[in-house]
């Protein structure tokens, strides 16, 4: 039987940590959450994995909406892998629940801190030369422990998250979607596409040449982070702010949609 990782990555942190599992079990095709659900049902899968950042301590709207439509094998054993840059709040708890009401079971949950890079906020930290190599070394652990189908508890938030997490991030998920009206396109643009093509949420298309917003946002970064010409920025604040992608993640990966590996690569 097959494996099956389902990602969701704005700026590569997640797509490299299913990248790395996929190429330890061999076998396995990820897959966007971008993708329609209805296209890539896993309902014959070994192994099935949902890789994601966290965003205000839970799961990405985005991310959440794909695992509710999504077939799944209820017999599978069934990980995850989060990629907080502080705090993991409750994404697994999450995830665990959407599971539970497909009658499915989180067998081994973990997380990975990674880079915290949202933009329009601040810079990147910690040090990416210093925080991507001991995340490496903590992907190669995780996908070793799922090719072995260990069991691991997945991190629960803890009491003081879960009572804060309504009343202080509700508000920012639900206006999450909209928050593309603060983007601005400057007259540096090229009409390349590139934002477009890495973005997770089929937010951005062109009008006249220029991106447009569509306003169903997840504010990944993804199209300021990785804009040629740091022609998209967030309102103004981040054209001289230091930018950052995970360096094992190209382009040319982000834009792809499903990548299948084959067995005995490792």
């Amino acid at each position: 039987m097959k494996n099956m990782i389902y990602y969701f990555t704005g700026t590569g942190n997640s797509l490299r940590a299913a990248q790395v599992i996929a190429e330890r079990l061999g076998e396995t095709e990820i897959i966007s959450m971008r993708c329609d659900p209805k296209d890539v049902p896993s309902e014959d899968a070994e192994r099935i994995g949902f890789v994601f950042p966290v965003y205000h301590w839970t799961m990405p709207e985005y991310a959440i909406h794909f695992v509710e439509r999504v077939e799944l094998n209820p017999k599978a054993y069934i990980f995850a892998v989060s990629t907080p840059g502080m705090i993991n709040g409750g994404c697994q708890d999450k995830l665990a629940e959407l599971l539970q009401e497909k009658h499915c079971t989180l067998s081994y949950g973990e997380k990975v801190y990674s880079v915290a890079n949202y933009v329009a906020m601040y810079p990147p930290f910690p040090d990416p030369e210093k925080r991507v190599p001991k995340t490496e070394v903590q992907l190669a652990s995780i996908a070793q422990e799922i090719v072995e189908k260990k069991r691991r508890n997945y991190p629960h938030a803890n009491a003081m998250t879960r009572w804060l997490a309504p009343r202080k991030m509700q508000k920012f998920i639900d206006h999450c979607p909209s928050n593309d009206k603060y983007f601005s396109v400057w007259d540096d643009c090229i009409s390349c596409g590139l934002c477009a093509k890495v973005c997770p949420c089929h937010n951005i298309s062109f009008e006249n040449g220029k991106p447009t917003f569509l306003h169903q946002c997840s504010q990944c970064m993804a199209c300021v982070s990785f804009c040629p010409k740091q022609a998209i920025n967030f309102p103004k604040y981040t054209r001289e702010r230091k930018k950052y992608h995970n360096p094992h993640v190209t382009v040319s990966d982000l834009a792809l949609d499903r990548k299948q590996y084959p067995s005995h690569i490792i």
